[in-house]
């Protein structure tokens, strides 16, 4: 199990300088596993113990207070959202989607006019929030789903917050009422916004809320499953910190056995020799036979054939030879991406499928792949006739 070797907390400033020897893999003062960010090359970001740069990553939701106005039952509010981009880097966000849930609603997505946000830059959304029929405190949740962005990787997140809501009674008489709340009744990082009393001390020229309000915002890694944007389906989650484990491979053609350590999070596969060796892969694909090279056969295996990375807590496959490969029966083309699962079986040759192929299996221990055992096998005719 590779429970021990993953971060506990954010990388600190010893991490950060370990990292910019490109060959590091570890911090030498700590012995923190270095985990860059598929964009280290733009913003020298790490990972942290969740699996996401800060540095491409750092979303702000706020509320503009300066247009609120009271609300009582019987009335609707639209909630003046600001959607911030904080990278200190330049490094672009894109919104993919912006949800609100109200007391019990059904979630209801919002429609955008925008998707990408540069840094330090701001836009605007309205949030209606429906008609109240009752007065009192009343909740919603707003999730937000961001991406960060390199060449043709992607990696989405998920993030949360929640808004509070007085709403007074019908009545020509004003009411004032008294909220007693408890941290744990509402929620940590719920902010209470309270339109009537903002309008108020708006029209009495007090500055107070001139400013937008700040939301605390917390990454929602159930939502993240739930609505499909990272992990398998049933659950199932792949981190940078998962051991990739390669069987059957004559020595010096696989890396050791752990986490992907490359500087881009990246592993290439193909024919060519392997970085060490002044070559391109990192793993090396050849039709051997007792150690010995079958070079009329491995000829036709590309230099660099796909790609292997960790994207969305999903291991990915990116086909790079000209020549398309099959996965399982399936044939794919050049450029094109795929989530592999347990048990898929990769044949880089479509017109000598058995020729060679990768077999990808998962061992798992509660929702999380452990291990993934990468077993090369030659003369493989698996389930076929």
């Amino acid at each position: 199990m590779n429970q021990m070797a993953r971060l506990t907390s954010s990388p600190g400033k010893c991490c950060f300088k370990a990292s910019l020897d490109r060959e590091a893999t570890f911090c030498d003062e700590c012995g923190s596993p270095i985990q860059r960010c598929m964009a280290t090359d733009e913003c020298g970001g790490l990972l942290d113990a969740a699996g996401c740069c800060p540095v491409c990553v750092a979303p702000e939701l706020s509320l503009d207070a300066g247009s609120a106005s009271s609300i009582k039952v019987g009335g609707s509010l639209a909630l003046p959202l600001l959607v911030s981009n904080n990278s200190p880097v330049g490094r672009p966000l894109f919104v993919e989607e912006l949800w609100i849930k109200g007391d019990d609603s059904e979630p209801r997505q919002v429609d955008l006019t925008f998707q990408r946000l540069n840094s330090e830059s701001t836009a605007e959304v309205g949030l209606r929030t429906g008609v109240f029929e009752t007065a009192g405190l009343h909740r919603f949740d707003v999730h937000i789903v961001v991406a960060t962005r390199y060449l043709w990787r992607e990696e989405r997140y998920v993030f949360t917050t929640a808004i509070a809501i007085p709403v007074d009674p019908e009545g020509p008489s004003e009411i004032v009422q008294n909220y007693n709340i408890q941290a744990d009744e509402i929620g940590a990082g719920m902010t209470i916004y309270n339109p009537t009393r903002i309008q108020k001390e708006r029209e009495a020229g007090i500055a107070t809320h001139a400013e937008p309000i700040r939301l605390t915002m917390r990454r929602a890694d159930t939502l993240e499953r739930s609505l499909g944007h990272r992990g398998y389906t049933g659950n199932l989650a792949v981190t940078k910190y998962t051991d990739l484990i390669w069987q059957g491979f004559d020595p010096g053609h696989a890396p050791l056995d752990g986490p992907i350590r490359t500087q881009t999070g990246v592993l290439g596969l193909g024919r060519a020799s392997n970085a060490p060796e002044g070559g391109m892969n990192d793993v090396r694909l050849l039709i051997t036979h007792d150690g010995e090279i079958d070079e009329e056969a491995s000829v036709h295996i590309s230099r660099r054939h796909f790609h292997l990375f960790i994207e969305n807590d999903r291991l990915l496959l990116r086909v790079e030879s000209q020549n398309g490969l099959l996965l399982n029966d399936t044939p794919w083309r050049r450029g094109k991406m795929i989530a592999l699962k347990d048990g898929d079986v990769i044949r880089p040759l479509v017109s000598r499928p058995n020729a060679i192929a990768l077999k990808v299996l998962f061992e798992t221990q509660h929702d999380e792949v452990d291990r993934i055992i990468l077993k090369r096998l030659v003369d493989f005719a698996g389930d076929r006739p």
